[in-house]
């Protein structure tokens, strides 16, 4: 059994709560995984598990990949496949759509577990599918560097504990257009799209970001400025500025941070507040990152 996607044109764009992304998820023996750390962002949320051995059933409502950290011994059973024995090796992924359901018996081990709404996939089918369908089924073992330094990627950021959105969103939306690849028959992707911003629809989005600098930015938001979806939003905008979105916004928001540290005494823990950083942490790490000094630094200069 395949689950076939069709773009609905005029629908319109929403956030999946993470918390409903897999409700309707029945397992047997939920003792049997220990969350080591959790992340939820809007479309995508994050576990890293550690799993006892035995037997677990999964239904999943959303898109769910499963990144090995440990290998793992198999016994697995699924919609389409009888019972089935294999080794799952660490850098290796297990991609099952919605409405599949898993039996499966595993050693002990350790992996990453990525949810993903259907929404972000629903964005993606008119720009990389003919047709406006995909046809996905389950894959099993598979491995790909690209999917490994992005899933990488992501784990890094549960373990930072800052919450970049507009990273996340990159991600996700990369995640799932090389899911997309992969899982689906090569003639029907498309090719790139070569047309990129326009110098309105790059300004609009210019000045989108500096009047919400201090609020949640989000790929989904400035990609609608843009009137493009996310991925080709991404894409276009790199090649049109140099950086990527997250780094742009990184940047313009701390240069309103050391403006504000230029004309104001404010605490630095407000300036974070004022100019979209999760707390004053975040600011000093992005600070030495970008400008090689601290805040405090940067200000001490000032005197």
């Amino acid at each position: 059994m395949s689950n076939q996607i069709r773009n609905v044109g005029g629908r319109p764009a929403a956030e999946t709560s993470p918390a409903n992304l897999d409700k309707n998820n029945p397992r047997s023996r939920f003792d049997r995984f220990r969350i080591e750390k959790r992340r939820c962002w809007g479309s995508i949320s994050v576990d890293i598990v550690d799993r006892a051995a035995g037997e677990a059933i999964c239904r999943t409502d959303c898109y769910r990949l499963t990144y090995f950290l440990t290998d793992f011994q198999a016994t697995m059973e699924d919609d389409e496949r009888p019972q089935w024995e294999c080794q799952l090796s660490r850098g290796n992924f297990v991609f099952r759509p919605p409405g599949t359901t898993l039996r499966s018996s595993l050693t002990a081990g350790r992996y990453i577990q990525i949810l993903q709404s259907r929404d972000t996939y629903d964005h993606l089918v008119p720009e990389l599918v003919k047709g406006g369908i995909i046809n996905f089924g389950p894959v099993y073992n598979i491995n790909d560097p690209l999917i490994s330094q992005l899933v990488s990627t992501i784990a890094n950021e549960v373990e930072s504990g800052f919450l970049d959105r507009i990273l996340v969103d990159a991600l996700n939306t990369a995640l799932a257009v090389q899911i997309t690849r992969l899982c689906n028959n090569p003639a029907a992707i498309l090719l790139e799209p070569s047309f990129g911003l326009s110098r309105e629809r790059l300004e609009r989005v210019y000045d989108y970001v500096e009047a919400h600098l201090d609020n949640r930015l989000t790929l989904t938001d400035l990609a609608s400025v843009a009137c493009l979806s996310p991925s080709h939003f991404s894409r276009s905008f790199k090649q049109a500025v140099g950086v990527g979105p997250q780094r742009y916004i990184t940047r313009r928001r701390l240069e309103r941070a050391k403006t504000l540290m230029r004309r104001t005494k404010e605490p630095l823990a407000l300036i974070a507040q004022e100019t979209g950083f999760a707390d004053q942490s975040h600011l000093t790490s992005a600070f030495r990152r970008e400008i090689g000094v601290t805040p405090g630094n940067f200000r001490a200069g000032l005197a």
